[in-house]
């Protein structure tokens, strides 16, 4: 499920800040049943979604591109040959 951060908050060891666009994925567990077995469980995307931070996005959306910091060209030098 692809979600977008709308406030601060914390998802796969990292911090998501207001507007990151990242998917949740299913987690796999291992637990131990009331009679003391270990089974697996799968934490699924729905209910790791927090509706205190983050909004669904559309599948299909494009995930917001980061502008890149214009760095303007150096100028030229320029060898005069006056004065030689």
């Amino acid at each position: 499920m692809k979600v977008r951060a709308t406030a601060l908050g914390y998802y796969g060891h990292e911090r998501r800040r207001e507007g990151d666009v990242f998917v949740l994925e299913p987690i796999k567990r291992i637990r131990k049943d009331k009679d003391g077995k270990a089974r697996e469980v799968t934490i699924m995307p729905e209910q790791q979604f927090s509706e205190r931070w983050m909004e669904k996005v559309d599948q299909k959306a494009e995930k917001p591109k980061k502008e890149k910091p214009v760095i303007p060209a150096p100028e030229p030098k320029v060898e005069t040959t006056e004065g030689i």
